[in-house]
């Protein structure tokens, strides 16, 4: 993807003010993320959290500020900022007439993965998800579905993830496998956006926590949010 003039940052926002239907709900804010940083999002319910995942990612317009990926503003239509970008975000989506299978095949040639075949095979077995394989969504249960929507956003290269609550309706053992990854992922230099609730995937893949709180946002250490969701 081409960049604009020369940044050390991958994604920037300054002075931003987040909001939807002229209601200001958080801001200002700051945040300057460096290729192979990870920062949760924490808050309470109501303060922002997913309003400012979908303003990152152009779906909602900032109300004040400026939001830059590589140097250039966010441009949710652009298929340069698609391709570099891979989003989990509430429930997704489905093609109804597609297994779970040709789900991932679909998401994997689309990004052009020369072994596309083992890479779905792979997800599928990181996920559990081998004897659903040849089932459509709509037969899996609330967790099968959202272990899906994981296994479509991580099967693809990105520069930037952005996940909002990857931990719902997991259990321990596919959270633990996913902690891992997603910290294997920034040593990839993959940066990463994550809202979470949960303390341990701060803990174990992200070195910051943005607070927002009080109609504003800080910056906090991983160790530091996860005391403050432990409250």
């Amino acid at each position: 993807m081409q960049t604009g003039q020369s940044t050390e940052y991958q994604l920037e926002a300054k002075d931003l003010t987040i909001g939807y239907a002229q209601r200001t709900i958080c801001g200002p804010l700051n945040l300057h993320l460096s290729a192979g940083q990870g920062v949760g999002i924490i808050g309470a319910n109501g303060s922002g959290k997913s309003t400012l995942i979908r303003t990152i990612l152009g779906h909602l317009p900032p109300m004040h500020g400026e939001i830059q990926f590589l140097g250039l503003p966010v441009d949710e239509d652009s298929k340069a900022f698609r391709r570099e970008v891979a989003v989990q975000i509430a429930d997704g989506t489905f093609f109804e007439e597609l297994s779970v299978a040709e789900h991932l095949e679909l998401v994997a040639r689309g990004h052009g993965l020369l072994s596309w075949q083992q890479k779905v095979e792979e997800e599928l077995e990181f996920f559990d998800l081998q004897a659903v394989a040849g089932l459509p969504p709509g037969e899996l249960s609330s967790g099968q579905r959202r272990k899906v929507l994981l296994a479509a956003t991580l099967i693809r290269p990105a520069q930037l993830v952005l996940l909002d609550e990857p931990e719902q309706r997991l259990d321990l053992r596919i959270r633990q496998k996913l902690y891992a990854r997603l910290a294997a992922l920034r040593q990839s230099a993959t940066t990463l956006l994550v809202v979470t609730h949960d303390p341990q995937l701060l803990r174990q893949s992200l070195d910051h926590a943005l607070l927002l709180d009080e109609d504003q946002g800080r910056i906090l250490s991983a160790e530091a949010g996860a005391q403050w969701l432990e409250r």
